[in-house]
């Protein structure tokens, strides 16, 4: 629905999107802060339902913002048996190749999230047992440190659009799987920052929470570069009778991507949160490098989807 507020070749979409993203990271700002706080404070059962009542109001809103969104993601008029006959059709050879470049997209955003959403598990857990939290005496929730995600979101969201729009205005390198393959780059490195942090538990039995402010600032740098960016890919690249799909795949690999975070997370109770930690900050670095290396053959596969890079 957001790709189709814009033309085919409108170059604001990508910001579009990067505004769709800071009004998701609005409420998963205030959820960590009143849930986090009444659970920890209270009981999960209030926190819980304090989240229930966010989502229902978040429906409520949908519902009455339908008004700006007539005619967008949407059939009008009776289809014909000559439109059924052409959503039939093969795909082309430049669609297929296309849906190879989407198809590298999503293995990318399944190791992406692999590591990402170690924030809501061995980061969490860090967070609660290991971190040092207190304030002139008062003790921070752990949840708040999910907080920082969303925080860091809506006050970088316009900067880093803007830093992308000026490379490509440049003639820079700004194709979207260049943006992707980056984000997962600085994501990864900022799991450095969470090995200093074992490192300083080891040592002394407690780590300081700028560690983990640093971690989730370079994260969200990285989320910035990719996951946006690859919501506007996909509905660049994908044919329309298989958009809504395409979308879908997205979120499945997301969803794929949680699982492989738990089972990485999972590792670290046998294998070292130190090793994990940099064993996510070497494969990052390798992939994107893998994905560098063959940057210029997958930019020809998308047929000029996107004319945003000087090659």
């Amino acid at each position: 629905m957001v790709g189709g507020l814009y033309k085919k070749d409108d170059a604001s979409r990508d910001k579009a999107f990067y505004i769709f993203y800071m009004g998701i990271n609005i409420g998963a700002l205030l959820a960590p802060i009143l849930c986090g706080w009444l659970g920890e404070k209270y009981n999960w059962h209030y926190g819980f339902g304090l989240a229930a009542i966010g989502m229902f109001l978040g429906q409520i809103v949908y519902l009455f913002g339908q008004k700006y969104l007539k005619g967008v993601g949407e059939f009008t008029g009776q289809k014909t048996h000559a439109d059924y006959q052409s959503t039939k059709k093969p795909l082309t050879s430049v669609e297929k190749d296309r849906i190879k470049v989407l198809i590298l997209a999503f293995v990318l955003i399944i190791i992406f999230f692999g590591a990402f959403e170690q924030a809501g598990g061995l980061m969490n857990l860090y967070a609660k047992q290991k971190t040092d939290r207190f304030i002139v005496g008062w003790e921070v929730p752990a949840a708040w440190f999910q907080a920082l995600n969303s925080l860091f979101i809506i006050l970088l969201s316009l900067a880093i659009a803007i830093f992308w729009e000026k490379r490509m205005r440049k003639g820079e390198e700004a194709s979207s799987i260049f943006k992707i393959a980056i984000g997962t780059l600085i994501m990864g490195w900022g799991f450095s920052f969470m090995t200093f942090a074992s490192l300083e538990y080891e040592a002394t039995g407690s780590s300081a929470a700028y560690w983990l402010v640093l971690a989730y600032l370079f994260h969200t740098i990285g989320e910035l570069c990719a996951s946006p960016v690859a919501l506007s890919f996909i509905t660049k690249l994908t044919p329309v009778k298989y958009a809504s799909s395409m979308m879908g795949y997205f979120f499945a690999a997301t969803g794929v991507g949680n699982i492989l975070a738990g089972y990485v997370g999972g590792f670290a109770k046998d294998s070292g949160e130190t090793e994990i930690f940099t064993g996510i900050v070497i494969f990052c670095t390798i992939i994107t490098i893998l994905i560098l290396f063959i940057l210029k053959p997958l930019k020809r596969l998308t047929h000029g989807a996107e004319r945003v890079s000087p090659n």
